[in-house]
């Protein structure tokens, strides 16, 4: 079984998963190892990966597909591992991580405040700029109509 480990299908899957997770230097690392989210120490070694994926994770034959990620969020796990992965379709877990990363949005000003399921709807709705409301959120200022914006979580 054992090989070269960068030749196998399910390498980058693997690699992606503890980049994520231990990698500082990493884009997603703020997503995932700085929020806590860890690998089961099993796999740690790529092989072991491997064989559970083969031999223990239900629908597992499909990482070796185009089309189909590993998701730990699902079965509500903060760890990779065998108990808390599920095999999805890549679209399904993109949708669900959009879902997660949107924000909902509070403008406020004197006696009124409007609160926005997420960016895209308050500027929609205010006609306000994007990168304003950004802006003004960063710099914890006020807008020229008198508003001031904050992230609801």
């Amino acid at each position: 079984m054992e090989g070269n480990k960068k030749k196998h299908s399910l390498y980058y899957t693997w690699n992606g998963m503890m980049y994520r997770c231990y990698k500082k230097k990493h884009s997603h690392y703020k997503y995932y190892g700085a929020k806590g989210v860890t690998v089961d120490e099993r796999w740690h070694d790529f092989w072991n990966f491997v064989y559970d994926v083969d031999n223990n994770l239900h629908d597992g034959h499909f990482l070796y597909e185009i089309g189909y990620d590993l998701d730990k969020d699902l079965k509500g796990g903060n760890t990779y591992s065998l108990d808390t992965c599920t095999v999805i379709r890549s679209s399904e877990n993109q949708s669900m991580s959009r879902e997660k990363q949107k924000k909902s949005i509070l403008a406020y000003k004197e006696n009124e405040s409007i609160e926005y399921e997420s960016l895209a709807k308050a500027c929609q709705h205010l006609g306000i700029n994007r990168s304003t409301i950004i802006s003004c959120i960063r710099r914890g200022s006020q807008h020229k109509a008198g508003y001031h914006f904050t992230y609801i979580t």
